[in-house]
């Protein structure tokens, strides 16, 4: 889901207010495709979304914009590069992942012949730390079992191919201004999830009740079912009901009109600071990316990696690269390999 027609606003001043006219109508038009096209039958639906359509990419420009300029991804920069020496456990290691991840192998379906000299992307990798005992040299002392912390980068990403910078963070622009659209989804589908939980413990509740008045003998089966040993505490049961009512008539008011449902849509992309973070992360690490204080002796590097952080928990260290298009290793044929393992046995 790209934002593709959204890349000449990018391209342009980022301040509310500036953005092509023509260009925010089919963005807001991209919104509702990716939410619920149901929403064009809301009176005057352009109007009512266009603020928050227009401050949602605002937002993402001067996010993406913030990330530093592009680090060079090759043998020497690794050398002179400790976030790369960090992020990598080798040269050998960058290089197979600029060649063999999906966005690479992507690209390469569609890039021209022959390929650009220069290539530019984002990187992007999580960040794992784990709590362990090592051995730490203090002086001429050896000490054992001393309490660390290693930090691990896996998973590691390569999108927005390019030959020049701007075009990829305009593509890193358009993939965050989908992050919104789809949170701005899931809000609504959140909602009718629990509409529906709702009232399928409101349906229990009610059977639980007709039975707890069927012990009772309220009605005219007392005259011909005995009656109940057990006293029942109705007023419980009807406190239960009443309270549940209430929140499902809540949710009825917030989703049961489209009105309401661009409402949510509007609300998410108003505030897309909620979903969307961008974080410094500093730290110092010695050859083994194990941390080290400020203040130790050892030899190491300190670094600040930028941390994209997705809703609540979900965070990406992320950089832009580039590198010479010749660092990339040669592709696998699937289809050869498969036949020289089907001959060879």
């Amino acid at each position: 889901m790209a934002f593709r027609f959204l890349q000449s606003i990018f391209s342009g001043p980022s301040e509310p207010g500036k953005f092509d006219k023509d260009l925010m109508l089919r963005g807001i038009e991209r919104v509702v495709d990716g939410t619920d096209p149901r929403l064009r039958a809301v009176s005057h639906y352009r109007r009512k979304l266009w603020p928050a359509v227009e401050r949602g990419i605002d937002y993402v420009v001067n996010f993406v914009n913030a990330l530093p300029p592009a680090v060079t991804a090759d043998r020497q920069g690794y050398m002179t590069d400790p976030r790369l020496r960090a992020l990598f456990a080798s040269p050998e290691s960058l290089r197979e992942i600029l060649s063999f991840s999906d966005g690479t192998r992507n690209y390469l379906k569609q890039a021209p012949n022959p390929l650009p000299t220069e290539l530019y992307a984002a990187l992007g990798a999580v960040r794992v730390e784990r709590n362990v005992l090592g051995i730490e040299t203090e002086g001429e002392i050896l000490q054992r079992d001393v309490a660390q912390t290693i930090v691990n980068f896996s998973d590691h990403r390569v999108v927005c191919f390019a030959d020049n910078g701007q075009d990829s963070r305009r593509e890193l622009m358009q993939r965050g201004c989908d992050v919104l659209i789809e949170t701005a989804l899931q809000g609504l589908i959140a909602s009718r999830v629990e509409k529906t939980q709702l009232e399928q413990q409101q349906r229990k509740l009610l059977l639980q009740k007709a039975g707890l008045l069927k012990q009772a003998q309220v009605g005219l089966q007392s005259l011909a079912e005995p009656v109940a040993r057990e006293p029942v505490d109705l007023n419980a049961i009807e406190q239960q009901l009443e309270t549940l009512e209430t929140e499902l008539s809540q949710l009825r008011a917030d989703s049961a009109t489209l009105d309401k449902h661009l409402g949510k849509v509007a609300a998410t992309l108003s505030e897309p600071e909620k979903y969307l973070q961008l974080e410094s992360i500093p730290l110092t690490l010695d050859h083994t990316n194990i941390k080290v204080s400020a203040d130790s002796q050892r030899v190491a590097n300190s670094m600040t990696f930028q941390e994209i952080v997705l809703g609540k928990d979900r965070r990406i260290v992320a950089m832009f690269i580039c590198f010479p298009s010749s660092e990339l290793l040669p592709q696998p044929d699937f289809f050869e390999e498969a036949n020289r393992l089907l001959y060879s046995t």
